[in-house]
């Protein structure tokens, strides 16, 4: 078969193409053709070259009768769209699987005529006469040293005046390589970056050689808006267009890449999986616009946050990883995650809002917790799902029963809708004690799953579930109805009333009718405002403090009570929390834990009942659980305990038993 590739490039600076009589198709032709044919073909740019009927008829007809070689006995005047003429001849080639084929090329019409009626050589002036016939084609002669002999108008346009092909190449040693390549060859097409009077831009050059002269032709073709193409269809299939991370499909590329130099090098890598808590709260509430802005503040403060060695990518959505080749130990990874956490821990300035948001992260390090890449994304995602349910701005390693957890946790999100639908769900009741006398002054309301196949289901297996499915709005309201009606039923029963707090997710904070939705709820259940009390953590009110205060505002005009839960966890201050109509703050158990063994934790929770007292705010510390935490909490002055020492989470029936042994106290008997 004839090798066509060789036969075009021979032909240069002439136009020369290649026809397919069988297939009706041009399936081959340079830059000069591509020139010359442009408007003539159809589509002749998009690989769907095609001939007209009867341009094919009358080729096959000749094919009939004629071999491989054969010239053809007639040529045509060919027209180009800037009113050149052109002769075209051609000759006989044989393509794949025996099938036949023309070869043809054009020379300019005045040329030929001048060749014959002179017998003039091509070269010396008539060589450069002759390059002044292509009108729209970038081509120079050189000599064997690189040194230009003459151009076409239209290389002079684009290139200026060259005088060494050494001036056309961007870099300096792409012309010497170049040479080299092409003194090993008689002809050459290459792709590189030339110095236009435009700027460098990359082009396809090809190069041939006229053995009888030793000279060389240099055609040209401007390829750049292609390759800008190809780099903006590479960046859209590879990078995120938010963020401009590397998306997915890069990931897996390099997690390949990181396990097959793992196991060649016998190294370790691992990988930190991010998820940001909450963030559906603000896109449900603040829009897309506002959530994407966020999210390209989150990816640049990660990646501020990353040691340089380290690749972030975004999966999508509120999805980030973070890789790290070539680890020591698992504490590298721990010591990026706690990077990441704490950089977090600042303010995002976004649509003249100053927003919180922070990232359960999951890790897992290649080989301790996966021998392949899918294993490895996997048990880092359970890892991160752990670190959600157990709180936010968290992260945990990977352990082996994460991956049953994930199983249980896709299980349960089928049933979840159908849970709250068929009320499935009850009420404990976690009693709060009030110091120095221990009688009970209320009660936190805390939802239990009653599975009717999987038994009783701790909420920190179904809210997150709750939370990333949206079912949370539903859920927060059967909360607070059941809440009400059961501070209702007691009273209706006899007992003397107290109050009954109710926790507030984020998304359930941030939705529009909140405040109408439980002003509602009082008005069907008739119960006194004054005994309900809401509980709010710091960084749900911090995530747009201004609204935060609005709403807490209407809350207290219906008469409710406010309390920020898990206090000394968030971001606000006590000089802030003066700006907030709240009635109580309640201690992180974190702090309490320490009580009496940590020095300096002993002097962050006196302080903060101090000053607290001095704000009129009444003090509760959570997660009592010893008789030396209850005898320092006294001495501090906080008003109000809660926690196992007294009693764990009750249901109704039981809660109502505790009270009638521990009894309430006259203040609250007095509201009756």
């Amino acid at each position: 078969m004839t090798d066509l590739s060789s036969v075009l490039h021979s032909k240069l600076p002439l136009a020369a193409w290649v026809i397919d009589i069988e297939s009706a198709t041009v399936p081959l032709l340079n830059c000069a053709a591509k020139k010359l044919l442009k408007g003539s073909l159809e589509d002749i740019n998009s690989r769907q070259r095609t001939l007209c009927g009867a341009l094919k008829k009358r080729f096959s007809l000749y094919l009939e009768s004629h071999k491989q070689g054969h010239l053809l006995p007639f040529m045509w005047l060919f027209k180009s769209k800037e009113g050149k003429y052109f002769n075209v001849i051609g000759s006989v080639i044989t393509l794949e699987n025996g099938r036949k084929g023309l070869s043809l090329e054009a020379h300019p019409a005045s040329h030929l005529l001048a060749s014959s009626a002179d017998g003039v050589d091509q070269d010396g002036v008539t060589s450069v006469d002759f390059l002044t016939q292509f009108t729209t084609l970038p081509v120079a002669m050189f000599d064997r040293s690189g040194t230009q002999i003459g151009s076409s108008h239209c290389f002079t346009n684009q290139f200026g005046e060259v005088k060494h092909i050494q001036e056309l190449f961007a870099a300096a040693g792409a012309a010497n390589h170049f040479m080299r390549r092409f003194s090993e060859h008689s002809c050459l097409s290459q792709e590189i970056r030339l110095v236009t009077k435009n700027g460098i831009r990359w082009h396809l050059i090809e190069v041939s050689l006229d053995a009888k002269t030793g000279h060389f032709y240099l055609v040209t073709q401007d390829i750049q808006e292609k390759r800008d193409h190809e780099i903006d269809v590479y960046r859209l299939n590879n990078y995120d267009a938010l963020t401009n991370l590397p998306n997915r499909k890069l990931l897996y590329q390099q997690l390949e890449n990181a396990l097959f130099n793992a196991i060649k090098r016998n190294r370790q890598f691992g990988l930190l999986y991010l998820d940001l808590d909450d963030f559906k709260v603000i896109n449900d509430h603040f829009g897309h616009r506002v959530g994407d802005e966020l999210i390209q503040q989150v990816a640049e403060r990660i990646k501020s946050s990353i040691p340089a060695e380290a690749c972030l990518y975004r999966l999508g959505g509120d999805e980030f990883v973070v890789v790290m080749e070539n680890t020591k130990s698992l504490t590298e990874l721990e010591r990026l995650a706690e990077m990441i956490m704490q950089n977090a821990a600042q303010t995002y300035p976004v649509a003249k809002m100053e927003m919180m948001i922070t990232a359960s992260i999951g890790i897992a390090s290649y080989p301790q917790h996966a021998n392949d890449v899918d294993n490895l994304l996997k048990n880092a995602d359970a890892a991160m799902y752990r670190a959600k349910s157990a709180g936010h701005n968290l992260y945990r390693i990977y352990e082996n029963d994460m991956a049953d957890n994930i199983n249980a946790h896709l299980t349960l999100g089928g049933g979840l809708r159908k849970g709250i639908e068929e009320e499935q769900f009850v009420l404990y009741y976690q009693p709060k004690i009030r110091l120095p006398d221990e009688t009970v002054v209320g009660a936190e309301a805390l939802i239990r799953w009653i599975h009717p196949e999987l038994g009783m289901i701790s909420p920190d297996q179904f809210i997150p579930l709750a939370e990333e499915s949206g079912l949370i709005l539903p859920l927060g309201e059967w909360v607070i109805r059941r809440a009400c009606r059961q501070l209702q039923e007691w009273r209706e029963a006899g007992h003397a009333p107290i109050r009954l707090s109710v926790n507030l997710s984020s998304r359930q904070f941030m939705q529009a009718n909140l405040v109408s939705m439980v002003e509602r709820v009082l008005c069907e259940t008739g119960v006194d405002p004054q005994y309900l009390e809401l509980e709010l953590t710091e960084s749900m009110l911090m995530v747009d403090a201004q609204q935060s205060i609005e709403k807490l505002h209407s809350f207290r005009k219906l008469g409710l009570t406010l309390s920020i839960d898990d206090f000394g966890t968030g971001y606000s201050s006590l000089a802030y929390l003066k700006k907030l109509p709240i009635q109580t703050l309640k201690i992180d158990r974190s702090f309490i834990n320490d009580l009496g063994i940590d020095d300096d934790n002993d002097t962050i929770v006196k302080a903060t009942i101090s000053m607290a007292n001095n704000l009129n705010l009444k003090v509760i510390a959570e997660g009592v659980e010893s008789r030396s935490q209850v005898d320092a909490l006294n001495g501090y002055e906080c008003a109000e305990v809660q926690g196992y020492l007294f009693a764990k989470p009750l249901a109704s029936t039981e809660f109502l038993s505790y009270i009638m042994q521990h009894g309430v106290s006259n203040h609250q008997m007095r509201m009756m």
